[in-house]
This record gives C-alpha cells, structure tokens and sequence, in this order.
C-alpha cells in the first residue's frame, strides 16, 4: 500500500467545498512515482487528510498517455476540436508530431 504521508513532488486541488477536497497528487513510494486521485476531509484538527476513496497508479508512459487520451475524450465532448487544439497545441503536438 502506498503511504500517502509520503512528500508530494506535485499536488494540484481539483474541486474543493467546506469539507472536502478532490487532489490529483504525485509522489515516489520505494523508487516509483505514483499518480493518485483522491478525495481528502477536513479533520477536527483543520488538517486536511487522505480518504480510502480514491485511484493511485503507477506513473508509466502507458498509464500517463491513456490517461491524457481520456481526458482529451472528456473534454471533446463539451468542447469543438479548434478549442482543444487551440488550448492544448504545445501538448498534442509533442505526443503526436515526430
């Protein structure tokens, strides 16, 4: 199990209300950097804590690209291609142009 106390080489609040926060999060467990998405609460203390609720996964090629590839798809649904394109160009073209 990952210790999710390990230091965060990157952390990012996704969505946030009085009590909870969703964070995408970054940090290395015995040499392997893992990506994780989980909820965190707000305990008595004012300290924001780690749930179970969540998904953390190894950070590999295969991993990072389906998941950017998702996301895309995600996004093409509320958005026309020539917005995408036009906000994620640098992105796109550095996975798909040789």
């Amino acid at each position: 199990m990952i210790d999710l106390d390990t230091p965060s080489t990157y952390e990012k609040i996704i969505q946030q209300t009085d009590d909870e926060q969703v964070r995408l999060v970054i940090n290395t467990f015995r040499g392997t950097e893992y990506i994780s998405l989980r909820k965190y609460y707000l305990s008595f203390e004012e300290e924001w804590l780690p749930t179970k609720n969540g998904i953390t996964m190894p950070i590999d090629f295969d991993n990072t690209r389906n998941l950017f590839e998702g996301l895309v798809d995600i996004l093409s649904l509320a958005e026309s291609k020539s917005v995408l394109e036009e906000q994620f160009k640098d992105q796109l073209d550095e996975i798909y142009l040789p």
